[in-house]
Formats: structure tokens, sequence, C-alpha cells
């Protein structure tokens, strides 16, 4: 899979600029490709496309049973914002690690993505959906991001000429890039790129774990809809106020009262303490969709409702809530402290 390169300006320092070229794009120079530097900045001049290495994953066959959970998922979050550019999307299968445990299935408008879903195989047999987001950029298994990172890092510069291995992961709530460089493995956050402090064995024992199939959307409960998602517009920087690290857990977060919880302009904090790098945290959770059974009538049975919570960078990632409570706590910043919004005091 390739995937085209936007042109990013960042400014750091003295404002160097930073330009990155499209994959299929090659561009001549009068002169010798020009260094990348290693810190977080800059490439002086342009560079061509042969001197940087090409990412790229490879699509695979998915069983028809993903296909059709895929398709039929797709058909209804097309109908509910910010999903409705879906309608008539085409669909990329790419397989997120050995055997056929995990998809990551990329939304295509033509051949620029519009969003992905993460379909994860049950241990009933079944298929669930993991999680999912719309956008054209800022979305897990970017290989845009993943390059930029990579040369920000010095990890590969103009002058590389190794192999480069590449592999797309998955653990509960956290995309995982791992790629080998000249021998030399690191596993990434697939989400918002850093490296994780994790061994070999570490990973294996975080990337055998299986994403908790309870109150989440699977093949097997296929009567059900998605709502118009909320997106408070709050805060999605989880260091802006860290006031929320004094404030109690959240233990009752639900379909019933994730409203109350998350009103215009107002966010959830989640962590997990001693393990953030498992799951990615902290990030913030600026609002949410909800999966509503036919039979649900009225306000009293919104206990029934699934919730995927919106999480991450301008809440584009939607996970489900029971996952993020299993894995990790809730936080609210400290302005509302009645057990009635699920205060565990």
């Amino acid at each position: 899979m390739k995937i085209s390169l936007r042109r990013r300006l960042q400014l750091a320092g003295q404002g160097c600029l930073l330009l990155f070229l499209s994959f299929g794009l090659f561009i001549s120079s009068s002169g010798s490709p020009s260094a990348l530097a290693l810190a977080r900045v800059s490439v002086i001049q342009s560079v061509t496309q042969d001197a940087i290495p090409v990412l790229k994953m490879s699509s695979l066959p998915s069983p028809s049973t993903v296909q059709e959970f895929a398709k039929t998922t797709l058909n209804k979050l097309a109908a509910e914002a910010p999903f409705t550019a879906w309608k008539d999307a085409g669909i990329e299968y790419y397989p997120l690690g050995p055997g056929t445990h995990g998809w990551l299935v990329n939304v295509m408008k033509g051949e620029e993505r519009i969003g992905y879903m993460i379909i994860s195989a049950t241990d009933t047999g079944g298929y669930m959906l993991s999680e999912y987001g719309a956008g054209t950029y800022g979305l897990p298994y970017s290989l845009n991001d993943l390059r930029q990172f990579l040369v920000q890092k010095g990890l590969i510069t103009s002058s590389f000429s190794g192999k480069i291995k590449l592999t797309a992961l998955y653990a509960p709530l956290l995309p995982v890039w791992k790629i080998t460089i000249d021998e030399k493995t690191f596993y990434i956050n697939a989400s918002v790129p850093q490296i994780l402090p994790w061994t070999l064995s570490k990973a294996e024992e975080v990337l055998k774990e299986q994403p908790p199939a309870t109150d989440v959307i699977t093949n097997l409960n296929p009567d059900v809809s998605p709502l118009s998602a909320f997106n408070s517009g709050g805060s999605d920087d989880p260091y802006e106020d860290i006031l929320w690290l004094t404030a109690p857990e959240l233990t009752t977060v639900s379909g019933d009262n994730i409203a109350l919880l998350i009103k215009p302009k107002e966010s959830i904090a989640y962590q997990a303490a001693g393990r953030n790098d498992l799951v990615g945290a902290p990030f913030m959770i600026t609002g949410y969709q909800s999966w509503q059974p036919s039979h649900v009538q009225n306000q009293a049975e919104n206990n029934t409702l699934t919730i995927y919570a919106a999480s991450g960078p301008e809440g584009k990632r939607y996970l489900p809530l029971t996952a993020l409570q299993k894995n990790g706590t809730l936080h609210k910043l400290p302005d509302r402290t009645t057990k009635a919004l699920g205060y565990n005091r």
C-alpha cells in the first residue's frame, strides 16, 4: 500500500522548512540530495525520491466473513456524521500481524484514504469492530506520518541504503508498527508515532492479548445502527490542563450519563497508570458515538447502547468505552464532583 504524502510545514528552532514529497513523485535537483537533520526539524533542500526508501504495506485477500462485516459496518456508518463521505467508498484490507486475527480496513475514495476500521477476531469465532475513524490525515497506520517520524528521529537519512522490514500489528487499543532497520527492531505507536520502550519478549506479551469482546459491535449482533457522533470541541491535549490527575476515577460511565460528562467544550482524560505505553495513553476523549439496537424506543433504555469514545487528537479514533474502562481509568477535570456523574468517592 502506498499513501500519498502531503506537504507539511513545521516551525522549529529558527523556522527551518520541513517539506515531504509524495511517494510516487520524483523531483530532479541540480545538486546532490541534501542531508536530513536528525533533530525534529528540517530538510534544508529538496531530496530526490530514491534517496529515502519507500514504505509500504501489502494488501492480502481477507476472509469473506471479514469482508461482509466490513461492508455492512461501512454502510451503516456512512448514514451518519462524520462518516457520510464513506458512501460508495472502496475498501482495502491489510492483515495486522500473522494469521487472520486482525485486519486494517482502509476506506478509500479513489487513491485517498478517508477513514479506517480495525476488525479483530473474537474468542467465540466471530469478528468485532475494535476501532474506527474518519479523515484524510491523523489516522492510525499512516505511512506518511511514519516516514516523517523516522526521518525526524534520524533512523533513516538521505544516504540510507540498508534494508527495512515493516509489519503492522495491533494490541488492544493500540495500533503498532514493528520496523526492522538494518537488523535493529523498533516498536512504534502507529497512532501518535513514538518509539515504545518494549523488548521483544514484552512486545510478544502485549501483542498476544485479545481485545475484550464485551459491549462492542460484532458480526453476531447485526441488528444495531449508529447514531450521529457527538464531538464536544473540547481540549484534545492531556497536557494542556493536568488537573485531571488530581481528580478521582470515573467508575460508572455508560450510555446513560456520558452526555452529562462530555458537554460542549468539555472532555475526559484517559490514562492507564504504570502502563500508559501499552494503550497509547494518556489521551483525551472529546466525544462519542452510540450504537442502538432496533428495540430501543425510549431514553430509559440508554444503558443498552454500545458506546465508542472519540479519542486522541481531534477525537478521530472511536474506541469501545468498555475496553477503555477495562484497561485504564477515566478522569474529569475537577469541576463536577457528584456521584451522579460517576465519581468514585
